[in-house]
């Protein structure tokens, strides 16, 4: 017997989320074309297997995310938990991590997924550059 992974399959979404997976910290960020750096300073994202938690000094904000390391550009869905303040809603997003950072471009209408890592003036989207939390 063979034993073959289809693309899109769990195994590939696991070894995925294992790429993924760490403490980031924002290193830059933009939102509809306006530096949101030093607001999202203070941030650490955290993933761990398919969820994710977002601490702002403390407050934290948990949910779930789901990846898809088989298309280009790669594909995250995040979506808030119970108790998010974006509870039930999911951002589409793409990313990549290359060089040690781990780039998400945020589809932040709830609806569109952007196609390219850029988040011009009105584009409803944000484009953050997060590097390993040391």
């Amino acid at each position: 017997l063979l034993g073959v992974v289809a693309a899109g399959s769990p195994a590939d979404e696991k070894g995925e989320l294992k790429t993924v997976a760490g403490k980031w910290v924002v290193e830059k960020a933009e939102s509809d074309g306006a530096d949101a750096t030093a607001a999202l300073k203070a941030y650490t994202l955290i993933l761990d297997g398919n969820a994710y938690t977002l601490d702002d000094n403390g407050t934290k904000d948990k949910g779930t995310i789901k990846v898809d390391g088989a298309r280009t550009p790669k594909t995250m869905d995040i979506t808030g938990g119970p108790n998010s303040p974006f509870r039930g809603k999911t951002f589409p997003c793409i990313y990549e991590v290359k060089d040690g950072k781990l780039t998400v471009c945020y589809g932040m209408d709830f609806k569109t997924r952007p196609t390219e890592f850029k988040a011009g003036k009105e584009s409803k989207r944000m484009l953050a550059v997060y590097r390993a939390k040391k």
